[in-house]
């Protein structure tokens, strides 16, 4: 059974492995065990925090299992950029005109900003590529599930950022054309160099004067709000939660930054807290759906096959001890994803 639980500190060997699997695109994973072993670290005070409202320094860490064994991970920061800036490009037009000449020209720019600072941010995703959309779905969407579990610690706006365009080499086209002329760095070096440190460095040395899109070389230009295909499946459960593509790309490799308002993504707008009833049997309708325990200390989202009954929720035994749920305890549900559902039994 595939079940999704907040990280442990025994969990760290596999995270490990996992952060050197998951290459250079996921620099909120990095490749060290001291780093790795303090995000674990930060992650069990966050679940712990028993505040009404969280403070925006909670980062939260989950994994999946599959049949006991660790095969995935994923992030929540409850406030991007909290103790310094985070920074972005924002994607935008500049006008440049003459009366005089009859000349009107809008030109493409790109500014760095931290607009984005303070939001929500989802991070830190990997999941092993043998495994089926339907454990991508489940671990993507179960950060959801937990923010709708403990909506108080959490604010408004939401983003995630999407890996870039790589060459065969691995490296990236936008950011040869921009930060390496002001980094003697190639863009493997800079992605470890950000997982080690901060963004802050980028500040000290990337221009702050707007990039004219037309002067960078046409690979740079075509990499603009790309995604790299190793994450289409995550940009695809995304977008069907209602995540868009917005007027900002990722500082290094120009990726796409995708955001929304929280309470408006499918998950949150379909989650239905329910009593829930523990039956051998369960009532005619059943069908598979996402349920979580509805706990933010010891939070765990499986799917499984359920009926809804008079705002009941009946679940199987198997479910029930899964999520350590009992007759009468709530549960939060919600339906699979409509381009999921066909495949629950992939």
């Amino acid at each position: 059974m595939l079940i999704v639980r907040p990280v442990r500190i025994s969990d760290l060997p596999v995270i490990e492995t996992m952060a050197v699997d998951s290459g250079i695109g996921v620099t909120s994973l990095p490749s060290n065990r001291e780093k790795l072993y303090e995000k674990i670290q930060t992650s069990l005070a966050a679940f712990e925090h028993e505040a009404v409202a969280g403070t925006g320094r909670e980062y939260y860490m989950f994994v999946l299992e599959d049949d006991g064994q660790v095969v995935g991970t994923a992030s929540i920061s409850a406030s991007a950029g909290f103790e310094e800036p985070f920074y972005s490009y924002r994607s935008e037009t500049m006008v440049h005109a003459s009366r005089a000449l009859q000349v009107n020209n809008r030109i493409h720019v790109l500014t760095m900003c931290h607009d984005l600072t303070g939001m929500v941010q989802l991070c830190g995703f990997f999941c092993k590529r043998s495994l089926s959309l339907r454990a991508y779905e489940l671990l993507s969407r179960a950060r959801l599930l937990y923010m709708a579990a403990a909506r108080e610690r959490f604010g408004r706006r939401i983003l995630v950022e999407m890996q870039g365009m790589l060459d065969d080499n691995a490296q990236s086209p936008f950011w040869d054309a921009i930060g390496r002329r002001f980094f003697n760095m190639d863009f493997p070096q800079v992605e470890q160099a950000f997982a080690q440190r901060s963004k802050t460095f980028i500040a000290e040395l990337m221009p702050t004067y707007p990039i004219y899109v037309p002067l960078l070389p046409d690979q740079a230009q075509n990499a603009i709000g790309q995604i790299h295909p190793d994450f289409e499946r995550p940009f695809s459960i995304l977008s069907r939660e209602g995540f868009e593509a917005d007027d900002y790309i990722d500082i290094f490799d120009g990726g796409a930054v995708l955001t929304a308002e929280l309470d408006q993504l499918f998950s949150l707008r379909q989650q239905r807290q329910l009593a829930v009833e523990v039956s051998p049997v369960l009532p005619d309708g059943a069908e598979e759906m996402l349920i979580s325990n509805h706990r933010s200390d010891q939070f765990a989202l499986s799917q499984a096959r359920a009926s809804i009954v008079d705002d009941v929720l009946f679940i199987m035994p198997d479910t029930a001890r899964a999520l350590s749920l009992t007759n009468g305890q709530r549960a939060c549900v919600v339906p699979l994803l409509a381009e999921n559902k066909g495949r629950a039994a992939a």
